[in-house]
């Protein structure tokens, strides 16, 4: 595997020790499954503020800039939290990519968000995890630090990422990528509560069971209830949302579970430190 320069990935190994990544995508419900955006789901973040503090997890969220202009008080109320929560950045429009500039994309996103948070974001997230071999030139060149798009697993018609690596990469520029975890090498269902509501229990079970020793675990509101908009998704997408539509209940499970088996709940930042003074593996 080679990055756009034609020189080796260098790959890291997750920490030693078991920990537990959260990490939400702030955005429009429904990502690209709906048009025009709607946020409808981001009434409750102060629900989902209340799970994060009765566990004591620290959050990492991925923003959609938008969000910052149709909704920043859902953005106030995950800062006004009493546990530690980061933000990092996402794509602003939340448009496919077929229908959007990435250079432009990625450079309006980073200036709406430098402008809101005053401070210049280190990590940045593709919408629907699809990330290309170019796309680290242009955040190299934008100041990022990492990324966190990647599924190393298959989604038809958004990505075949089955051939990418399941640890933390430096690619192109010095950028990380930092991908969502999965089950196993072989067993490549994404640690998310998209994939835990679509499968419900048995999901549920291997998670503990099987799980990596790092887990990247990501949300968005809308798999925590389903909001008035999911009347409108297509009905493939509508039958998939329908199953074990509890999602605050289910996310509560999930963290309840990790702690119990051992999990340390952690900053998205650390790691990425840590990978900045670590020893790739040998090539």
């Amino acid at each position: 595997m080679t990055t756009g320069d034609d020189q080796p990935d260098q790959l890291f190994d997750w920490p030693g020790e078991r920990r537990f990544y959260l990490t939400l995508d702030l955005e429009c419900d429904y990502g690209t499954a709906l048009g025009p955006n709607r946020y409808e789901a981001l009434e409750r973040v102060e629900d989902l503020v209340s799970t994060v503090e009765s566990h004591a997890v620290p959050l990492t969220v991925f923003v959609q800039t938008e969000v910052l202009d149709e909704r920043p008080d859902a953005v106030d109320s995950l800062r006004n939290a009493d546990v530690a929560v980061e933000f990092h950045t996402h794509g602003h429009s939340h448009a496919p990519r077929s229908e959007t500039s990435v250079p432009e994309e990625v450079s309006r996103s980073t200036a709406r968000f430098t402008n809101f948070f005053e401070t210049e974001p280190k990590g940045y997230r593709f919408p629907n995890g699809n990330v290309r071999r170019d796309d680290y030139v242009l955040l190299a060149e934008a100041g990022y630090e990492f990324d966190a798009s990647c599924f190393p697993s298959w989604r038809p018609g958004h990505f075949d990422n089955r051939n990418e690596p399941t640890v933390p990469s430096r690619r192109t520029g010095g950028v990380y990528e930092v991908p969502f975890t999965v089950l196993s090498d072989r067993l490549r269902i994404p640690t998310s509560l998209s994939y835990c509501r679509l499968f419900g229990r048995p999901l549920l079970a291997a998670l503990t069971r099987f799980a990596p020793s790092s887990v990247v675990f990501n949300v968005h509101m809308h798999d925590l209830f389903n909001p008035d908009s999911a009347a409108d998704l297509p009905p493939l997408y509508r039958g998939v949302y329908a199953r074990n539509a509890d999602g605050f209940g289910m996310l509560d499970r999930v963290l309840g579970r990790f702690a119990t088996v051992g999990y340390s709940f952690e900053r998205f930042e650390r790691l990425v430190d840590e990978l900045s003074r670590s020893t790739p593996r040998p090539a």
